[in-house]
């Protein structure tokens, strides 16, 4: 574990990453159904693809691309600074 840890710190530094920590109970008021991957084009038309066991989705129609876009912003926003995520990974 502590090598992961470890590894998680090192990605924080990257200065083409950013790296926040959002406390597990965030998901129940921003919960996804699926894990999502929210893409955004060199046009900046956004897309989403979400993934079951059983199935991919591709979705492009921004009218339900939107809603899970706000609920990400909505998490980024209250997930801990980038500062405070690698200062509780270190406590850890």
């Amino acid at each position: 574990m502590a090598a992961q840890l470890d590894s998680l710190t090192v990605f924080a530094e990257s200065p083409s990453t950013v790296f926040q920590v959002a406390p597990y109970i965030l998901g129940e008021r921003r919960s996804f159904d699926l894990p999502v991957t929210l893409l955004t084009l060199t046009d900046r038309s956004c897309i989403a693809y979400s993934e079951s066991a059983q199935q991919g989705r591709l979705e492009r129609d921004m009218k339900l691309v939107q809603p899970m876009l706000t609920a990400y912003h909505q998490l980024q926003a209250e997930a801990a600074s980038q500062a405070e995520s690698v200062a509780m990974i270190n406590q850890l």
